[in-house]
């Protein structure tokens, strides 16, 4: 443990030093072109972590969709992290499936020795059940004491870090920290996985072209999972899918709207659409595979989303912005004029464009840009639909260089009513919000009156009405000043409102 602590420090600690000064170059340079020298120093962590080991290829995963915490050279690098590494021998992994099912000779037909795949945290191998095909994904032996070991390591590493960083910098690797150690220990219970899998098979059935392979449950654990196994060519090799007559623009659009709704519509999402984890039938359906990444939106996450996307579309710079502060990815209290300039530098960076002409990750490298500079903790949920869009897209295009995602949203949000919904909320968030200010404006009133009834007693009751209305349109001009600054539409509501009362008691005085 003492030589791979040492080992690990010494390896991290120019690495990491690297990094502070690429951050903090990049915070200096913001809105500046491409940085190759950290471009550079973002291949070289990557190179890092795969030598490693398995909880730093899983951390590098995650640490993809930090736009908070990286700079944007280093994360293009790590979000061409793939976990893919040999299998072990089958003799290794023998011991754990014989203790979770018993003799492999006695429970299938036939077992390959062989592995199909192999990754840091498991492995998969082809069997036959009672005459179906099926596949079986092991824990390598070794997994979960390296994983553990190393977690244990990196809080040692980040304690000793704390007072000699940035305090912020400290707190946002500690969270990432925290809920890394909760993924990755769940993505190891195979019993969780199975649940997913099952949880997104019942929410898309009879809905989307997806196959999501039948787990069964008698034989599965939480160290052995056991579901169908159905073969496909895999979903980035254009020149096989063309040699079946598939036709891979539409499969491009019919993966996209998938994922889309599986985001939009239901309670899980998966998380992980990397090409080594979707196939496709020679009939052109998508199998979708590994289920141990996943997350959902809860419903307040869900609505700023969709209005994100839809003020990027759209240009709004203030949607924009209280779409980031809606999702949690800014903190309220950032400056909203100069994140408004930054938000307009980068959409003024787009040559022109229109916005449902640009690729989704064009716009979302303004929100990332825009996050970076005015830093806040990031919810896991929105770190991996993050990761997913990234996949996703890079997915699309490989299929068709010409695939628009937003012009595939667009196309959803009309058709399916989820612009609809955003408006209706919009309005009903509008509604709320103006009552709540008149309500507060209504309260403050009586103490105002009794201030100045004691400084000037007016003989004439009439007088002391009208006053009242002056007094009242003042406080919601005053109201509407500060929700302009929040949200654009009600403080422009409240002003007005505030004006016309203000006016209808001066002329009554008058």
């Amino acid at each position: 443990m003492f030589r791979r602590e040492v080992r690990v420090f010494f390896l991290l600690y120019p690495a990491f030093r690297r990094f502070q000064k690429d951050r903090k170059s990049a915070k200096s340079e913001s809105g500046k072109d491409w940085d190759y020298r950290r471009e550079r120093n973002g291949k070289k962590a990557v190179q890092l972590f795969i030598e490693l080991g398995p909880a730093f290829i899983k951390l590098g995963q995650i640490l993809s969709a930090r736009p908070d915490l990286l700079p944007k050279e280093y994360i293009s690098s790590f979000e061409k992290l793939q976990d893919s590494v040999p299998p072990s021998p089958f003799e290794e992994v023998r011991p754990t499936l014989e203790e979770n099912l018993g003799k492999l000779d006695e429970i299938f037909d036939n077992f390959d020795r062989e592995a199909i795949s192999g990754a840091s945290l498991g492995q998969v191998y082809r069997a036959t059940y009672k005459g179906k095909d099926v596949a079986v994904k092991v824990n390598r032996p070794d997994a979960e004491f390296i994983v553990k070991r190393d977690i244990v390591l990196l809080d040692r590493i980040l304690r000793f870090a704390r007072g000699r960083i940035e305090n912020f910098l400290y707190l946002s690797i500690n969270n990432v920290l925290r809920d890394f150690r909760k993924r990755i220990i769940e993505e190891m219970n195979y019993e969780k996985e199975a649940s997913n899998s099952k949880r997104i098979a019942r929410n898309i059935s009879g809905r989307e072209k997806i196959i999501v392979p039948r787990v069964y449950d008698e034989l599965s654990s939480k160290q052995v999972l056991v579901m169908d196994y159905i073969s496909g060519t895999k979903i980035t090799d254009v020149r096989k899918l063309k040699e079946k007559n598939i036709d891979i623009q539409k499969l491009a659009y019919d993966l996209d709207i998938s994922f889309i709704r599986m985001l939009l519509r239901d309670d899980i999402f998966h998380a992980d659409p990397h090409p080594g984890n979707i196939s496709v039938t020679d009939s052109g359906e998508i199998i979708l595979y590994d289920f141990g990444m996943v997350g959902d939106l809860d419903d307040n996450t869900r609505y700023y989303l969709l209005s994100l996307y839809d003020g990027l579309t759209r240009g709004d710079i203030d949607q924009i912005v209280d779409s980031l502060i809606g999702v949690k990815a800014l903190s309220p209290a950032a400056n909203r004029g100069v994140i408004k300039k930054s938000v307009e530098l980068g959409m003024a960076g787009m040559s022109g464009k229109r916005a449902e002409d640009s690729e989704i990750r064009e716009l979302l490298e303004i929100a990332n840009d825009v996050v970076f500079e005015f830093p806040f903790r990031l919810p896991t949920s929105l770190v991996l639909y993050m990761r997913m869009s990234s996949l996703l897209e890079g997915i699309c295009l490989s299929l068709d260089p010409e695939f628009k995602f937003v012009k595939v949203l667009r196309k959803l949000f009309m058709e399916e009513g989820l612009l609809k919904e955003l408006y209706e909320k919009q309005i009903s968030m509008f509604m709320e919000d103006s009552i709540r200010s008149i309500e507060a404006g209504v309260a403050i009133l009586p103490l105002l009156r009794r201030k100045l009834e004691s400084e000037e007693e007016k003989p004439q009751s009439s007088q002391r009405g009208n006053l009242n209305y002056t007094i009242f349109g003042g406080i919601l001009m005053l109201i509407g000043v500060y929700e302009y600054g929040q949200l654009k539409i009600i403080g422009t509501f409240i002003l007005i409102m505030g004006f016309l009362i203000s006016v209808y008691g001066i002329l009554k005085r008058a």
